[in-house]
């Protein structure tokens, strides 16, 4: 290769810097939509000892206050703008960096947002004491729900990983003692020596005029009052960063790592290998980064195409690349059965000793190199449909990474590079390399109830089976292709709704919608559903569908294996999977639109021909055995398990199954369901969302669709009925209560409330959004901002497709020691709104639901998906179209009227715990 060149910035972004180092960075994006990020180059790792947690708590009093901003105001003046707290108006702290986000609808709030980015940077944050106390509250929530003493093994792994490096020990959200020590001065003094111009960077894409817009972010941001600085005082302004000498974590070493698991997790092996930096700045960084990522996408198909062919004991497999600081990792792993465990890694190492000494095969090489291809053939309608927050968010990451940015041409020439240069012995070569580093590190991770002793005595035998010469396999140089329909069919029916949308019926009874999108460029999305899911199958097959759709993907299709089709639908760029929800059933694929003519064909087999392969289906029943044994084994799938057997009668579909129920799973009964949901007529309705002309279409709708034929039943039709009104029946009559064991010392409230009325309307769909963000609004403001309970209390209300019954579920964590105080709270909300909302919030609500819809309308993949929902239901498709003409029908009346339905006396009603195994305070327990 020739000398490595830089990369070149993307020529689409406007840079510049103010006299105090301040850099900012502006995109025009085509739209209505402005997006704002502020990037401060400080975070945990820049804290004393004493001010643990200190960078962390600050991104949370920014939104407590400022000169330009009372408390309170910034959320209400923005939320009152379509803008929804948590989704738009957002910060997140790392150990490097800390973000501030806003994204708003328009640019209306423009000078707003940028006021309030300034009172930020430019040390303008009141701090008020009185305000910082109560937010210790949520802070302390925060640790309850993130930082948990019974740490998954990944967390454990992270941590292993940075011990060395100046990033040893340091947690993100400090420490309990520290946060509950902070005072003003203490963080005054924190924000005045870290938030300065040359620490801090700007970045606004969308409708924006970036000649108005600098003078603007000049006069804001351009001050002597910027605290750490002195009017007139010397600034090095050649890097938006200070530096802070060494930033990476060690390089790994062989020796192994030992790890427990979290409550429930599983055991199993990894393999971690020393990738690149994330400093991706030359052309030779960049494709070093693609290799690896070739390597570890052969190693991830390897791997799973072996477990299935040999029936292997694992649990499943993975190989990807993770980030830890500045320098990515291979991650390369197994789990499994304790029990397994010798078994498993002996597989393990010499399924990988076998890559590594004998490579992959020529099928396999082209499965990797076609999965390359449909990334350059997908460029132009990925970046077709970013938004103004994607170009944000793109902009963030590479400042974070300490990469540069390209444009979609010279990203493809990069990919173009890549698969030219690429070769089966290039490949090869790579993988050999990588998987025979010295430095890879072994990880056992064990599961709570086992100590690491038995998998220590394993390490030296994994070891010699990993170093073996690896076996060679005798590899499939192709596979055959899906094939063709027998036969097609007629269309009965065609009319154009609107210049974009039509709708055919064809002789078989399918319901046919096409949504023409250009912004689909070179995609399509392909809904085929039914309604039905869960709720048409009798009782006796409730279990044998929690295994279908797995064991459907084992069992490949057409006389294809599980790996081969998996292959082949690379090749043919092409994703499907099956579909079964508690109210509907079916396929969803996303496909070229060249290949349109495949993935259909891949339906029509799915629709006519899915079989359950027998020796498949022990393989994937043991895997759910375990995994459903060791989850409901856990504190919280024990409460979880409680909840719903309280909730809802013993043959109820949401019922849990142990792992004895799905032990007693018949392939005959798998096979039932898949006959039961897809092989007989209901309304079965295929919508797609593509930029195709009509004319085409009608040819695949003949070629491919309308031939899919339904089983004739004995002495009857193929006609299944179509359930009209879904009930899942709960049987809760009066208040109870269910209380479980937590390893944490932490408490899990809930209420639910459950009610029956009518099916869901068109208008049901949207009155329904307005009212869960407006008791989400309610509960978050009452138990988490005035009361300092939990970090992020929320309500949800859950009304499936067709049903009829609504479920609302109030959840916090919170101190086991506030219990009495969250059940007052609670209360007190429910009985507020009870007594209705107002004229503002709805329309803040309301605003709110305007702008989330707003994006879907174009996009293609999230057209697709809402309008299959409505025409199966009922839904009027219009209002998918035009939200617009059902929101302005809305009123304050209808979501009163919909409140006191779902959360009002008349709904059942049930309080549920998950508490801690010692309730009383013990050392560092979070107890604000």
């Amino acid at each position: 290769m020739p000398d490595s060149q830089p990369l070149v910035e993307d020529s689409q972004w406007q840079q510049g810097q103010l006299d105090n180092g301040l850099k900012y960075h502006l995109r025009s994006v085509s739209g209505a939509p402005v997006s704002f990020r502020l990037l401060v180059h400080a975070g945990a790792v820049d804290e004393a000892a004493e001010q643990a947690g200190y960078a962390h708590f600050l991104e949370h009093m920014a939104f407590l206050g400022s000169d330009g901003f009372d408390a309170g105001k910034v959320e209400s003046l923005f939320v009152g703008a379509g803008v929804t707290f948590g989704d738009d108006l957002n910060a997140f702290t790392s150990h490097d960096v800390t973000s501030y986000q806003i994204d708003l609808p328009d640019n209306k709030r423009m000078e707003d947002a940028i006021v309030w980015l300034s009172d930020i940077a430019t040390g303008k944050l009141t701090l008020d004491p009185a305000l910082l106390e109560n937010e210790k509250g949520a802070v302390l929530g925060e640790f309850r729900l993130r930082q948990r003493g019974d740490k998954p093994a990944e967390l454990k792994a992270f941590e292993a990983l940075l011990q060395g490096s100046r990033y040893d020990g340091i947690d993100v959200l400090g420490t309990q003692d520290s946060v509950k020590n902070i005072n003003r001065e203490g963080l005054l003094a924190f924000y005045q020596a870290h938030y300065r111009p040359q620490n801090t960077e700007l970045i606004i894409t969308g409708n924006i005029d970036n000649q108005r817009l600098e003078p603007m972010i000049a006069r804001y941001f351009n001050t002597a009052n910027f605290v750490g600085g002195r009017a007139g005082e010397d600034v090095d302004i050649d890097n938006a960063a200070i530096e802070s000498g060494d930033e990476g974590i060690a390089s790994l070493t062989p020796d192994p790592l030992y790890l427990t698991g979290a409550a429930g997790q599983q055991a199993g092996i990894s393999l971690l290998i020393e990738l690149g930096d994330s400093r991706v700045t030359t052309d030779l960084q960049y494709q070093t980064m693609l290799l690896e990522d070739a390597v570890l996408r052969a190693i991830s198909r390897r791997l799973n195409d072996r477990h299935i062919e040999t029936q292997s004991p694992l649990l499943g497999s993975y190989s990807f690349p993770t980030l830890v600081i500045d320098r990515y990792i291979g991650a390369i792993g197994a789990d499994f059965a304790e029990s397994d465990r010798l078994i498993a890694q002996q597989f393990f190492a010499e399924e990988l000793a076998s890559l590594r000494d004998h490579g992959v095969g020529t099928f396999e090489f082209e499965s990797v190199k076609d999965s390359f291809l449909n990334e350059i053939n997908g460029l132009d309608t990925q970046w077709l449909n970013k938004r103004a927050v994607d170009y944000s968010e793109d902009r963030l990451n590479a400042l974070i990474l300490g990469k540069t940015q390209q444009s979609k041409e010279d990203v493809r020439s990069q990919l173009q590079n890549f698969v030219d240069q690429l070769n089966q012995a290039k490949l090869n070569k790579a993988i050999n390399s990588y998987l025979s580093e010295s430095r890879n590190k072994p990880v056992f991770v064990v599961t709570r109830e086992e100590g690491a002793s038995k998998a220590k005595a394993t390490f030296t035998q994994f070891t010699k089976q990993f170093s073996a010469k690896g076996k060679a396999l005798i590899m499939a140089s192709s596979a055959m292709d899906i094939p063709m329909p027998e036969k097609g069919g007629e269309i009965t029916f065609y009319e154009e709704l609107e210049p974009t949308t039509h709708r055919w019926t064809l002789e078989n009874g399918i319901d046919v919608w096409l949504r023409q999108m250009p912004e689909a460029g070179d995609r399509a999305y392909v809904y085929l559903m039914s309604s039905g899911g869960m709720a048409a199958l009798p009782s006796e097959l409730r279990y044998a569908s929690t295994l279908a759709p797995s064991v459907l993907a084992r069992s490949g299709l057409a006389g294809i294996s599980a790996s081969k089709l998996e292959q082949l639908l690379v090749r043919h760029n092409t994703y499907v999977e099956s579909v079964l929800w508690e109210t509907s059933h079916g396929l969803y694929s996303e496909t070229a639109k060249q290949e349109l003519p495949f993935a259909l064909s891949v339906l029509y087999q799915a629709m006519t021909a899915a079989k359950v392969d027998e020796q498949y289906f022990s393989a994937v029943q043991q895997e759910s055995v375990v995994e459903q044994g060791n989850w409901l084994s856990s504190p919280l799938g024990s409460y979880v398990s409680q909840v719903v057997g309280t909730l809802y009668p013993a043959d109820s579909t949401l019922q849990l199954p142990t792992g004895e129920d799905i032990q007693q799973v018949s392939p005959d009964q798998v096979q039932s369901v898949v006959d039961t949901l897809m092989r007989k007529k209901r309304n079965f309705t295929l919508v797609v969302s593509a930029d195709i002309e009509v004319s085409d279409f009608n040819r695949l709708l003949r070629r491919y669709v309308a031939g899919i034929s339904f089983e004739a039943e004995s002495g009857s039709s193929a006609i299944a009925p179509v359930i009209t009104d879904y009930r899942t029946n709960p049987k809760v009559s009066t208040a109870s209560k269910q209380v479980a064991e937590a390893v944490d010392n932490t408490l899990t409230y809930q209420v639910h409330l459950l009610s029956q009325g009518k099916p869901k309307s068109t208008k049901d769909r949207f009155t329904a959004d307005i009212l869960d963000r407006l008791l989400n609004k309610r509960y978050r403001d009452e138990l988490r901002n005035a009361h300092g309970l939990g970090y992020d209390p929320s309500a949800q209300l859950i009304w499936s497709d067709g049903s009829g019954e609504t479920l609302v579920i109030f959840t916090v964590n919170a101190a086991p020691g506030k219990l009495d105080a969250v059940r007052a709270s609670t209360r007190q909300v429910l009985e507020k709104a009870r007594a209705g909302f107002t004229a503002e919030e709805f329309a803040v609500a309301k605003s709110q639901l305007a702008t989330a819809l707003t994006p879907g309308l174009t996009n293609p993949q999230e057209q697709a998906r809402m309008l299959s929902s409505y025409v199966l239901f009922g839904a009027d498709p219009q209002a998918v179209l035009h939200p617009d003409k059902v929101l302005s029908t809305l009123t304050l009346e209808e979501i009163n009227a919909l409140s006191e339905r779902v959360i009002g006396k008349e709904a059942q009603q049930m309080e549920s715990m998950l508490m801690p195994k010692e309730p009383s305070s013990k050392a560092g327990n979070p107890d604000a």
